[in-house]
C-alpha cells in the first residue's frame, strides 16, 4: 500500500519529492512559510489489512519541519516517524495528534487485545484534506483555497487505502467526504454508512481538538472514560460484525 500511495501521488503531481502541482502558485500566493504536500500516515497495520482500516482525515498538515527536507514527509518516512521514532509519552494530551490516538485505541482495543494506547499507532491511518500547509503562527488552519484544490486529489488516495472506517476531524474534512460519497443509511447524526468506491465504509464525524467546546461535549468524559467514544467504538464494533456476517466471515 505504501508503494501504490508513492505512485499515485507521483502520477498527481503530490509526491514531496517529484513536486508538480497544478494549483501551487494558486495556493501558495503571497504565503512566506508555504510547505509543500506532506504524505498520509499509514501504519503497517493498517495496511496488512488484519483489524478494520480505520482512517483518519482531517484538516491541513498544519507546520512541517522544513529542516528534514522533501524526503521526509514521503509515505515510507511518515510512517517510519509516526510508527516508530515519535516519542508518544511527550504528546500534549489537550492537542490534536494525542487526541487522535485516543479515539483511534477506544475502536481498535474492541480488535487487538490488550492495545495500550501508545501502541494505537500500529494500526491506523491519518491524512489530511489539505496537502500542503501555510505555515501559519500557532499551527492555524490553512486558507480555504487549499482544501478546495485538494479535493481534487482525494476520491484517488481514498481508492488506494481502501478504509472500512472513516473519522472526519473537522468541517473541512466533513464537506470532502460529503462530496465524494453517497450516504447510504444515518445510524445517528454523526454516524453514517456511506458508499465510496463502491464498498460500504462506516463514517464517523468529529469536531477538530482545536474546536474545545464541541470537541471535549462530544467525548463525554465520564469518571475517567470517554463515553462519547466509546458509543463510536459500539457503531463500529456492530458495523465490522455485520460485514463479517454478510462476506461470510467469523465474528
Amino acid at each position: 500500500m505504501i508503494d501504490e500511495l508513492e505512485s499515485m501521488y507521483r502520477r498527481e503531481g503530490i509526491l514531496a519529492t517529484d513536486f508538480a502541482c497544478r494549483y501551487k502558485s494558486q495556493c501558495s500566493a503571497g504565503c512566506d512559510n508555504f510547505s509543500e504536500a506532506k504524505s498520509a500516515f499509514v501504519s503497517s497495520g493498517y495496511a496488512s489489512g488484519k483489524v478494520p482500516r480505520l482512517l483518519f482525515l482531517s484538516l491541513d498538515p498544519g507546520s512541517t519541519d522544513k529542516t528534514l527536507g522533501p524526503e521526509a514527509r514521503l509515505p515510507s518516512q511518515v510512517r517510519k516517524y509516526e510508527e516508530l521514532n515519535r516519542d508518544f509519552a511527550s504528546l500534549n494530551k489537550a492537542r490534536h495528534w494525542y487526541r487522535t490516538h485516543q479515539l483511534a485505541w477506544y475502536i481498535l482495543k474492541r480488535f487487538v487485545p490488550g492495545l495500550v494506547i501508545a501502541e494505537a499507532r500500529k494500526y491506523f491511518a491519518h491524512a489530511n484534506s489539505a496537502k500542503c500547509n501555510m505555515g501559519k503562527a500557532q499551527n492555524s488552519k490553512a486558507n480555504s483555497i487549499l482544501f478546495q484544490n485538494c479535493q481534487t486529489y482525494l476520491p484517488t488516495e481514498l481508492g488506494v487505502l481502501k478504509p472500512d472506517v472513516i473519522v472526519t476531524q473537522g468541517s473541512e474534512a466533513k464537506w470532502a467526504i460529503e462530496s465524494h460519497s453517497v450516504v447510504i443509511a444515518t445510524l445517528e447524526p454523526k454516524v453514517k454508512v456511506i458508499s465510496l468506491h463502491g464498498r460500504e465504509v462506516l463514517w464517523l464525524h468529529t469536531y477538530h481538538p482545536r474546536y474545545g467546546k464541541g470537541f471535549y461535549a462530544q467525548m463525554a468524559v465520564q469518571s475517567g472514560v470517554a463515553i462519547g467514544w466509546e458509543f463510536l467504538a459500539d457503531h463500529v464494533l456492530e458495523f465490522v460484525s455485520r460485514q463479517q456476517r454478510y462476506a461470510g466471515l467469523p465474528d
